[in-house]
């Protein structure tokens, strides 16, 4: 049976071995998502994410209109400290965001409506700056979706889908 322990900041996976139950340890390469046993159950657990997120307040959520490349306006339900990435794919609209959402990629670039880019709360960040560089249709109002946390103060944000992604990893 394995666990997981963190010894001096790093984490490591502890395991039996069969001589005399003495405890080996291995590192452990960190992924965003890590199973862990719990009894006999294996749930995931986020080890990180490219943005810190406060825990929601369950059952809270905003609208949120998503512009489509095809100009079709789909408005959903969006749980208040979920990313906007986070909200498209569950959704099922269409954003690919190939690094899943730890600002390696551009490719959940989206276009925020200009009435509503002031009021979005999360500043962005140089590394933002650097991946927004290389996306396709730059505009004023660009934002990486796995970097804007829904709140309640982006209740009816708008935002339009580029009509193209470019992913630099795949050059």
């Amino acid at each position: 049976m394995a666990s997981v322990r963190r010894i001096g900041g790093a984490l490591y996976e502890a395991f039996t071995t069969s001589r005399a139950s003495r405890w080996s340890c291995r590192a452990v390469a960190l992924h965003k998502i890590y199973s862990v046993p719990t009894r006999s159950v294996r749930q995931p657990v986020a080890l990180f994410s490219s943005a810190s997120k406060p825990e929601p307040p369950k059952g809270k959520y905003i609208t949120v209109t998503f512009v489509d490349r095809d100009g079709d306006e789909h408005t959903v339900k969006a749980k208040l400290g979920s990313t906007l990435l986070e909200v498209a794919k569950e959704h099922d609209i269409e954003v690919e965001g190939a690094c899943e959402g730890t600002l390696a990629c551009s490719t959940c670039h989206m276009i925020v409506d200009p009435q509503w880019f002031p009021k979005i709360p999360d500043p962005i960040t140089e590394e933002e700056h650097d991946m927004l560089d290389l996306a396709f249709g730059l505009t004023e109002t660009s934002r990486l979706g796995c970097q804007i946390i829904v709140s309640p103060e982006l209740d009816g944000l708008r935002l339009a889908l580029p009509k193209a992604t470019k992913d630099v990893r795949n050059k």
